[in-house]
């Protein structure tokens, strides 16, 4: 599946905006942290998931941001399904201090992609809020241990 497309599910369908952010990192780091529009929905997905756990004011001051990069990237994001039009027309109601599910506009083929993935129900919720505090981090630390091992090394 295609990072966009999986960004795309996990935003509409999953609601999973940690693993948003997961998902696009990895291909930004990829390309040499070159593309600003991955920034633009990477930070839509930190501001969502900000907003859910109820850090609106996090929230509020990361919107913003995002919907600039949006605005400055629509030719690009718009090649790659996200209906920016439609997006940027909702940026107040991303800002309202409630959270509620707002689902990414996509256009027509990614939309349609999207909505044929296979649906895994989430169980837990409160994981979904609090994932950044709940995940296995173990990856992580190894390798930044790792990293470091080799720079004292030096």
């Amino acid at each position: 599946m295609h990072p966009i497309e999986q960004f795309a599910f996990e935003f509409n369908v999953q609601q999973d905006y940690f693993e948003c952010h997961e998902v696009l990192e990895e291909l930004w780091q990829a390309g040499q942290r070159q593309d600003e529009s991955l920034v633009a929905l990477i930070q839509l997905a930190v501001a969502r998931y900000h907003h859910r756990r109820g850090n609106v004011s996090g929230a509020m001051r990361t919107y913003p941001k995002a919907f600039r990069k949006l605005e400055r990237h629509a030719g690009s994001l718009a090649g790659q399904g996200i209906d920016i039009p439609r997006l940027l027309a909702l940026q107040p109601l991303f800002m309202q201090p409630d959270y509620t599910h707002i689902p990414l506009p996509l256009a027509d083929g990614l939309e349609q992609r999207v909505n044929s993935l296979p649906i895994e129900p989430v169980q837990d919720l409160s994981f979904l809020r609090h994932k950044h505090l709940l995940r296995d981090r173990q990856d992580v630390i190894t390798a930044r241990q790792t990293a470091l091992a080799a720079r004292q090394k030096k």
